[in-house]
């Protein structure tokens, strides 16, 4: 029998219809990341480089578990190699790994410590944020430790949204900095600039 005018079929399709709505509404989905890097513009450092990016790197993900149980997922070790081909084109002469003949003057093999990302209303931040930080490995031509960056970077999407787009846009800001951060670095590191000197 009918309860309070609903059937039982009735009740049960509301139900199912309720936890549907109720996962719609808090499951969260993947965060596409698109978006191309341009070169910085800064002055080509007099040095050839080797860059080696570990797999790890390019399949890196990350899971955000938001404080309402909402899950987003994003893909960043991708987007994170076509920001650092662009960095490193621009500011050295990048040589293929399988490149015979004589050795590059460094070795590169850059890292992905952390990744997090900031959902309004589902964690402690006001606006969708990601933050990023890089662990930069740099050799000498024959192999020998020269020096490490540690790179970090941070972005903001746009206020008043906790959609995968704006999560995208922060994540994509954080990548942005993070590259402005290590085209400075490398300009900037003793060591690299020792280097170039004594080849002077």
């Amino acid at each position: 029998m009918a309860k309070n005018g609903v059937s039982g079929t009735g009740l049960r399709a509301a139900t199912a219809l309720a936890a549907l709505s109720a996962c719609l509404a808090g499951c969260g989905g993947a965060v596409a990341l698109n978006a191309g890097f341009p070169a910085p513009l800064m002055g080509r450092l007099p040095l050839t480089a080797q860059i080696q990016y570990p797999e790890k790197l390019r399949a890196f993900t990350h899971v955000e578990e938001a404080l309402d149980s909402t899950r987003w997922t994003i893909a960043i070790g991708e987007p994170s190699v076509r920001m650092l081909e662009s960095v490193f084109g621009a500011t050295l002469s990048v040589a293929p790994e399988n490149l015979a003949g004589a050795a590059p003057d460094l070795i590169i093999e850059p890292e992905i410590l952390q990744f997090e990302l900031g959902v309004p209303g589902r964690s402690k931040v006001d606006v969708p944020a990601a933050w990023i930080e890089f662990n930069v490995r740099i050799r000498s031509g024959d192999g020998a430790p020269l020096t490490r960056l540690k790179i970090r970077g941070y972005g903001e999407g746009s206020h008043g949204s906790g959609g995968g787009k704006s999560l995208s846009q922060a994540a994509e800001y954080a990548l942005r900095d993070a590259g402005a951060a290590l085209a400075q670095e490398l300009n900037a590191d003793a060591a690299i600039l020792a280097l170039i000197g004594n080849r002077s």
